[in-house]
């Protein structure tokens, strides 16, 4: 019944919020902000140290000295400020396979980050947030918040079959959050989980029986399912009403394109965060994805940490859980880089027109000189491309990097591969890495990772 009464009170503070012109949702969002800051200080002594000299009362939110993921490890028990969340505690709680997905004490869910951005790192959520991120994605499903679409009780109906494809081996967050999902969304929906690091013939033997209406997964493995399908490895018919969902890494593209053909569903985009549940969504009717400014406030900012303008992209971005207080976070450092757009013409909230990367990798390469290639360039050379419907770059040598592509349908590899290696070329060329020699192959599929299940799109070399 908590959980209910969560959910209740979560989607009369979202459908209040999104109904509020931009300078109300700003106040909102700052009137959070400040009762979050004062809550870490009172909680937190490692906050005390932290914003030490900083009236939160008076301060702009920019004022406040960012938090790295770096520091959260470090201080994570002068951070918490239940002793049930001690570090110890959790990595003991999270050894026992049968306690992932558990709601911790009836209060919090407890799990790792993938390490989609970085290494995998702890994190906790009241259930409560949680219960607010679950109606978040119920409520904010239309092009307008006037003209919502709610789930709707099938009473003589077969219920939507929901397929998550999600990290099994490990207490991951997407694991996590399936697991923990509110027992009332069984009215609407009956859900399915899949190991997503299954052998792929179990994942498609086991997809073809349940013949699901909608899916939900990492980006690159609805990219993988869509192949499937068009190769004829795979037969579903999704009815209408149905969905894809994909996050976790980028939604290419090549892999709207792909899943549009094979399902004639065009997925929606979703980011987010272990850390930070829901930054931004992208829900019917709309072309980009919408941040929820009511539940975070995200920073875009260059390189120096001062804001960029809309439409400049942003060297990577800070943001401010306002929601959870499990553990505490103001201006938490993430190292995506994004482009911030207008606020939406119905909608209170900003746009972000582009997530670039979800990954900080660095390639070091030697020509004979050491040379430092960050992986987010291969990937801005390949953001707008729909005639590649999937990659993976992987350093094979000091000076050398295999580009494995699997072009769209329709694409001839001739008039691909030529093309592409000399993009790729003019990239690692205007980053002063001209010595560096670029091979596009063509490939049927690429693999995922075992762990995670995710197609990690950079591979680089240890040094």
């Amino acid at each position: 019944m908590n959980r209910l009464l969560n959910l209740l009170r979560a989607t009369r503070d979202l459908k209040k919020a999104q109904l509020m012109s931009r300078t109300e949702l700003l106040r909102l969002q700052e009137r959070r902000w400040r009762a979050m800051a004062r809550y870490a200080l009172r909680v937190s002594p490692f906050y005390r140290r932290h914003l030490a000299g900083i009236d939160v009362e008076r301060c702009a939110l920019s004022d406040l000295p960012p938090m790295t993921k770096e520091l959260l490890c470090e201080h994570w028990d002068e951070i918490v400020p239940d002793r049930r969340l001690r570090r110890a505690v959790l990595e003991k709680y999270l050894q026992d396979p049968a306690n992932w997905g558990r709601v911790k004490d009836g209060r919090w869910m407890v799990c790792y980050t993938t390490g989609t951005t970085a290494a995998p790192q702890l994190v906790a959520h009241d259930i409560a947030a949680v219960d607010y991120s679950h109606a978040s994605q119920n409520l904010r499903n239309s092009a307008s918040p006037r003209s919502t679409t709610l789930p709707r009780l099938r009473l003589g109906g077969r219920r939507l079959k929901v397929v998550a494809l999600v990290t099994a081996k490990a207490a991951a967050t997407s694991t996590s959050l399936f697991a923990t999902r509110p027992w009332v969304g069984a009215l609407f929906s009956t859900y399915h989980q899949i190991n997503v690091a299954a052998p792929w013939p179990e994942i498609l033997a086991e997809l073809q029986r349940l013949q699901p209406d909608a899916l939900m997964g990492y980006s690159s493995v609805m990219g993988r399912l869509a192949q499937a399908q068009l190769g004829g490895e795979l037969h579903l018919q999704m009815r209408p009403g149905g969905y894809i969902w994909g996050g976790g890494d980028a939604l290419t593209p090549g892999i709207r394109d792909l899943c549009q053909r094979a399902f004639g569903i065009t997925p929606f985009n979703m980011y987010g965060c272990g850390e930070v549940l829901s930054i931004a969504r992208q829900w019917r009717g709309l072309d980009h994805l919408c941040c929820h400014d009511d539940m975070m406030v995200l920073e875009t900012v260059d390189e120096a940490g001062r804001p960029v303008a809309e439409g400049e992209l942003s060297d990577h971005a800070y943001v401010t859980p306002l929601i959870n207080k499990a553990v505490p976070l103001l201006r938490y450092r993430i190292n995506d880089r994004l482009r911030p757009g207008p606020v939406h013409e119905h909608w209170p909230f900003r746009t972000l027109t582009q997530v670039h990367g979800r990954s900080t990798t660095a390639y070091a390469f030697h020509t004979p000189e050491r040379r430092v290639f960050i992986g987010m360039n291969f990937l801005f050379t390949m953001d707008e491309r729909r005639d590649v419907a999937a990659f993976q770059f992987r350093q094979t040598g000091p000076a050398s990097v295999d580009c494995l592509t699997v072009p769209a349908p329709g694409i001839s590899p001739a008039v691909l591969v030529p093309d592409l290696e000399a993009a790729l070329r003019r990239c690692l060329e205007t980053a002063g890495c001209g010595g560096v020699q670029c091979t596009v192959r063509i490939v049927p599929e690429l693999l995922p990772d075992p762990r995670t299940g995710k197609v990690e799109q950079n591979v680089p070399l240890a040094e």
